[in-house]
């Protein structure tokens, strides 16, 4: 968060002097994801950039997150349990044009991506209740929350191409970095203990608790609209 706060000082105080200035810049725009509602913690994102040089700019990305397309439930074999998913991640970056850039022509660049994410899962779990030395007085089905906790830096490589009129761009890009990721429950019922520790799976990687490091590929498209 601290890492946002401090991009976002930076993007006042660049455009400020930009306009100080009475160039062409600022170039102030919204972006958005149009992917964020297939993304594994999915949900809307809308941000706003800043380009204050030919060959910089800037741009914060906030997200909410609201569900998991990807998350199953147990109805099936316990009716009446649903997951429930609630968070935000943000994501801010400076870019390098490798050539003067003027929004509306065609831009590749180089950039430095900061990650952060903070989404709770309300799951549910068998728990053991009142148990000593593996022996519990009984068992049973209760909700808690898993929270994922992410901060995560990458470097990458993209382009920004005019759309239709001088206004409307894409932005694609891929990149490569890593990620410190974090789990912690809580909501666990008095006296209760997980019968088996919740899963983190995640492609080639398990998470053994406490905080992990990941590998992070970042990639994908994003609209940009020239506010002015």
């Amino acid at each position: 968060m601290q890492v946002c706060l401090i991009v976002i000082l930076i993007l006042s105080s660049l455009c400020n002097i930009a306009q100080e200035k009475k160039s062409s810049f600022p170039v102030i725009t919204l972006r958005t994801n149009p992917l964020s509602f297939i993304e594994a913690d999915a949900g809307v994102m809308l941000g706003i950039g800043c380009q204050f040089h030919p060959r910089w700019s800037v741009s914060i990305d906030p997200g909410w997150i609201f569900y998991s397309p990807y998350q199953f439930s147990n109805m099936d074999t316990y009716p009446g349990e649903n997951s429930t998913v609630n968070g935000y991640k943000i994501r801010t970056d400076i870019k390098y044009y490798f050539r003067d850039f003027i929004f509306g022509k065609r831009g590749e660049f180089i950039a430095l991506e900061f990650h952060y994410k903070n989404v709770v899962a309300s799951d549910w779990a068998s728990f053991g209740m009142n148990c000593v030395n593996g022996q519990c007085d009984f068992y049973q089905r209760a909700q808690y929350n898993d929270a994922k906790i992410e901060k995560g830096i990458a470097a990458k490589i993209g382009l920004i191409r005019r759309l239709w009129n001088t206004r409307w761009a894409i932005e694609v890009y891929t990149g490569i970095g890593i990620k410190l990721k974090r789990y912690r429950q809580s909501g666990l019922p008095a006296g209760g203990s997980f019968t088996e520790q919740p899963s983190h799976d995640i492609t080639l990687f398990n998470s053994s608790g406490g905080e992990d490091t990941y590998p992070m590929f970042p990639a994908g498209a994003k609209f940009v609209y020239r506010i002015f």
